[in-house]
């Protein structure tokens, strides 16, 4: 793996991969995450902190339920990184929800209107 690949970023997609894995197997058994969608994780360069940001694939889920049942599920999240994964520290994680996935999609619907009208 190239040294110009920071190991922050290495973290980053480890996490999006763990986290996302356990969403899609069940194992987070809280019923408001059923439709999370992990898209992208930020991690600090002292690995102390990971801000993952998330989205929903049914528009009917209520994204503010959604994140309070991922923040009720860190301390779990957080334990079963540190079984899976050979890192010294696993970082403090907090749940943003992913807005720019929305916005993505308001504009290509905006775009095609433009160019269908």
């Amino acid at each position: 793996m190239s040294h110009s690949y920071k190991r922050s970023a290495r973290i980053s997609d480890l996490l999006i991969k763990e986290i996302s894995e356990m969403l899609v197997r069940g194992k987070i058994k809280d019923p408001r995450v059923s439709s999370a969608s992990i898209t992208a994780v930020r991690v600090t360069d002292d690995m102390g902190y990971a801000k993952v940001f998330f989205t929903s694939f049914d528009e009917r889920s209520d994204t503010q339920e959604m994140l309070e049942g991922l923040r009720n599920a860190t301390g779990y999240i957080r334990s079963t990184l540190s079984k899976r994964l050979r890192i010294k520290k696993i970082p403090n994680i907090e749940f943003e929800y992913d807005a720019l996935v929305e916005k993505r999609a308001r504009i290509d619907e905006l775009i095609k209107d433009l160019s269908d009208g």
